[in-house]
């Protein structure tokens, strides 16, 4: 099952222990990185495509009225083979809410502004609409829901540079 119900100070938390303890170097992704894995080289709607499926995705359609295990929509995943980007839990990002176009300069993504962060994805009790990979949800970094969780980004460690 995704972990829900941390705040975005405690996904930052979980992530610099998580870093120490395995020697390499995990993060939130930032919401323009998020929607690009999403996407794909296709620009896709959906993680899967540009039709919506409940069948392929956990969203307020698909009736499972709670979260549910990680993979277990293996035709939602990304071409690319990343899973459940579309619904399920919204996944905190690094990034504060500011106008589009991304600038990353901007200072969106200043880890010390107590702004409200992007959440990204959609989730279990959200419709179809808002699990569209464009789709931006934000809320107070302090505050915990039940359907906000967080996706890790990592650093290949083979990759030095």
């Amino acid at each position: 099952q995704p972990v829900v119900g941390i705040c975005w100070y405690e996904a930052l938390a979980y992530l610099a222990w998580l870093s120490a303890q395995t020697g390499q170097s995990f993060r939130l992704p930032t919401e323009a990185e998020w929607e690009a894995a999403t996407r794909g080289l296709a620009f896709r709607r959906y993680a899967y495509g540009e039709e919506f499926d409940s069948a392929r995705c956990n969203t307020f359609e698909t009736h499972l009225r709670q979260t549910s295990p990680v993979g277990v929509f293996p035709s939602g995943d990304t071409p690319e083979g990343v899973i459940d980007l579309t619904g399920n839990v919204w996944d905190w990002t690094s990034s504060l809410y500011k106008p589009y176009p991304y600038d990353p300069t901007d200072g969106r993504e200043d880890p010390d502004d107590e702004g409200r962060r992007v959440l990204r994805g959609g989730s279990w009790n959200f419709n179809r609409g808002d699990a569209r990979a464009a789709y931006r949800n934000i809320i107070p970094p302090g505050y915990r829901y039940y359907n906000v969780g967080l996706r890790l980004c990592g650093s290949s460690p083979i990759l030095k540079s």
